[in-house]
């Protein structure tokens, strides 16, 4: 029974733990590291997060952390070559920007732009804001912002947008009614 109970406690410690996240480094002034690079973000240091590429990691000191911010959704299609019944399926994945401006140990002002999915991108900012202190602002994505507009056909009338419709000439329907020509016979009804 105990080792059960310990053995549950350190999976449990073990998935609490922050995990390394796949990134692709965007752009920055990072030395050593060229655009376009992929690499990974660890978070297995108390004071610093890493980047590393295979031949270079930066340490980012979470007390240095002066800005980080979302930037915007991209929607990324790809499609296999190689796999015959997977030719004419596109798979998309959803990728966000994330802007982190640091100062390293030796006092130079530094910034990284990277590109991770975009839950991993939340779960970094996250885990930012819990290893910094601090809270930082996403930037609105665009499909955030669609959602949030008013819809202009929700604000007119029912009785404008209904005589506004082309179809009324051609069509009757409940919202034109009005306008449908009386017949004298049929028992009133068309």
């Amino acid at each position: 029974m105990r080792i059960t109970f310990l053995a549950l406690v350190l999976c449990g410690a073990a998935g609490a733990a922050p995990q390394s996240q796949t990134t692709t480094y965007v752009d920055g002034n990072l030395a050593g590291i060229t655009p376009k690079t992929g690499g990974t973000l660890a978070f297995d240091d108390a004071k610093t997060m890493h980047l590393s590429t295979g031949t270079t990691t930066v340490e980012i000191p979470y007390a240095g952390v002066t800005h980080a911010e979302l930037g915007a959704v991209q929607e990324n299609t790809h499609q296999s070559f190689f796999k015959v019944w997977d030719r004419f399926k596109s798979h998309r994945t959803e990728t966000q920007l994330l802007i982190v401006n640091f100062t390293d140990d030796q006092g130079q002002d530094r910034t990284m732009t990277l590109e991770l999915e975009r839950s991993a991108a939340q779960s970094v900012i996250a885990e930012l804001e819990t290893r910094t202190g601090k809270t930082f602002v996403a930037k609105e994505d665009s499909k955030a912002a669609a959602a949030k507009k008013p819809n202009p056909m929700g604000t007119v009338s029912p009785q404008a947008r209904d005589a506004a419709w082309w179809g009324d000439d051609y069509w009757k329907t409940p919202g034109n009614a009005d306008k449908w020509p009386k017949s004298s016979s049929g028992g009133g009804q068309n």
